[in-house]
C-alpha cells in the first residue's frame, strides 16, 4: 500500500508535510535488528515462529515409488488383459516383481511391484476370472508417484525467515523432522500512559475512562512468537515514563506505548525517550485515523509510541506495528491482505489523507467486488463501528467524494484460509 507524500490540509498549514505509510514502514524497518539468539522448538509448537537458517531435505520424497490411486498395477501398457498375479497394501514390503502380462490389486500409498509400467484406477478397469482388462489406452507412468517427485534429497525444504504454519508443519514431518530451529521469541514491552486510565475492577472517579488500548495490543500481539510484558498504565509524570522506558529497554526488544505521542503540554513521552538515553522521531502519516505516530529507539529496544484513541491505536498498530515485529524476528514482511472494492455510500470528506473507516460487505458489484458500507459514524475513539465490521475500507488521499461505485480498498478482518 503505497501513500503519497501529502501536504496537512487537514491544520491548514499547506508547508508541513505527511510522511507516507511506506515512508514510515522503512524508517520503522531501519530501527530493527533481528536477534542472534535461537532454539530448537519441536513440531507443531513452533507455528508462529520464524525460522534460523534453511532446512534442508534429508531424503527424496515420496521415499519410494508408490500408487496415486486404488486399481491395479500393470506389467505394461495399453489395454490389453493382464492376469492378477498378487495383493499389495500401503505398507507392504515392496518385493516381487511383475511381468508384461501381468497386474497386481493395489491400493492407494502402496508401493508399486518392480516391473510396474502404469496403474489403472479400479473404476476404469474389468475384472473377470482373474483378468484385469483397462477400459482405455493405459499410458505408462499413469498413477504411478515417482521417488524425488515432491522433494528431492538436499533440496530447501523452508527457507531462512519463514514464518511456520501448518504446511511447513506436513512437511517438515514428512522430511523426517521433530523440531525446528527458530529465533528466540520476540520480548515486547507494553504500556499506557494518561492519568485518566484506570484497569477494569478498578473503581472509576469523574473524568476516568478504562484502558481499552493496552489490552487490545496485547491481544494483537498474542502468537507463539511473543512474549508480551505488561507494564500497566504509567502516571503522566516524565519521571515515571522515564523509569519505566528504561526498565523496559534494559531487557525488551520493542516498547510500545499509547498516548501521549502528540504535541500537548501533558505529553511526556517524546522528551521522555531522550532523557532514558534513547532517540526518537515524530511522524505524522498521512493517514485518517492515527497520524501522530513516534519511532525511535532506546539502546537496543525500538520504541514505537501509537495514537491514544483506539480505532487510531488499531490502524496505526496493523500498519506499522507488525512490519516492525517482521523486522524483529528477521521475517518477510507480511503484505497486508488487500481487495478491490466499490462504496454502496455517499460521502464528501476532506482529501490530504488516505483515510481508513470500518465496514460491512453489503452485496456484490456487477464486476465481482464486494460493495462497502461504512459501519456507525466516523470517530477515532470509538468502538462498536469496529466490532461489528467485516473489515476496514480506505480512501485515498486525494478523493473529496465517494459516490456509489467509486473504487475502495477493502481490508477484511477475516480471511477463509488465513495462516
Amino acid at each position: 500500500m503505497k501513500t503519497l507524500i501529502q501536504t496537512d490540509c487537514c491544520e491548514g498549514n499547506s508547508e508541513r508535510t505527511l510522511a507516507s505509510i511506506d515512508e514510515t514502514v522503512s524508517r520503522a524497518l531501519d530501527l530493527c535488528s533481528p536477534p542472534q539468539e535461537t532454539e530448537n522448538v519441536l513440531l507443531p509448537e513452533a507455528v508462529g515462529r520464524v525460522t534460523a537458517g534453511d532446512t534442508i531435505s534429508l531424503f527424496s520424497l515420496p521415499i519410494h515409488e508408490h500408487s496415486a490411486v486404488d486399481g491395479y498395477a500393470l506389467g505394461g501398457a495399453g489395454k490389453n488383459p493382464f492376469a492378477i498375479v498378487g495383493r499389495r497394501i500401503a505398507g507392504d514390503n515392496p518385493k516381487g516383481r511383475i511381468r508384461d502380462n501381468e497386474a497386481m490389486r493395489i491400493m492407494t500409498g502402496a508401493p508399486t511391484p518392480a516391473g510396474t509400467c502404469a496403474v489403472v484406477m479400479q473404476e476404469h478397469a474389468r475384472v473377470t476370472d482373474g483378468i484385469v482388462t483397462p477400459d482405455f489406452n493405459v499410458p505408462p507412468g499413469d498413477n504411478i508417484r515417482r521417488v524425488g517427485e515432491d522433494v528431492k534429497a538436499s533440496d530447501t525444504l523452508v527457507r531462512s525467515g519463514t514464518r511456520l504454519d501448518a504446511r511447513h508443519t506436513a512437511l517438515l514431518t514428512a522430511s523426517g523432522y521433530r523440531s525446528a530451529s527458530v529465533v528466540r521469541t520476540i520480548r515486547v514491552a507494553v504500556f499506557s500512559t494518561g492519568n485518566e486510565l484506570r484497569d477494569t475492577g478498578v473503581g472509576m472517579g469523574p473524568g476516568h475512562i478504562f484502558d481499552t488500548n493496552r489490552p487490545m495490543l496485547k491481544t494483537l500481539l498474542s502468537s507463539g512468537n511473543v512474549d508480551v510484558s505488561d507494564f500497566g498504565i504509567v502516571p503522566d509524570t516524565r519521571d515515571e515514563i522515564v523509569r519505566v522506558l528504561k526498565e523496559a529497554a534494559a531487557s525488551h526488544d520493542l516498547i510500545i506505548t499509547s498516548g501521549g505521542v502528540s504535541v500537548g503540554e501533558e505529553d511526556h513521552l517524546k522528551p521522555a525517550v531522550i532523557e532514558a538515553g534513547g532517540a526518537i522521531e515524530s511522524w505524522r502519516m498521512a493517514i485518517k485515523p492515527g497520524k501522530p505516530i513516534a519511532l525511535g529507539n532506546i539502546g537496543k529496544a525500538v520504541y514505537l509510541g501509537l495514537p491514544g484513541n483506539p480505532l487510531a491505536c488499531f490502524v496505526d498498530f496493523l500498519l506499522v506495528g507488525r512490519p516492525i515485529l517482521d523486522g524483529l524476528t528477521g521475517a518477510a514482511r507480511r503484505a497486508a491482505l488487500v481487495q478491490q472494492a466499490k462504496a454502496a455510500f455517499h460521502w464528501e470528506r476532506r482529501a490530504g489523507r488516505h483515510e481508513f473507516f470500518p465496514c460491512n460487505i453489503v452485496g456484490t458489484s456487477d464486476e465481482g467486488l464486494p460493495l462497502l458500507e461504512k459501519t456507525g459514524r466516523a470517530g477515532s475513539a470509538r468502538l462498536m463501528p469496529l466490532i461489528e465490521a467485516d473489515g476496514l475500507g480506505a480512501v485515498n488521499a486525494g478523493c473529496a467524494t465517494v459516490e456509489p461505485g467509486s473504487r475502495l480498498e477493502f481490508y477484511p478482518f477475516r480471511a477463509d484460509m488465513g495462516l
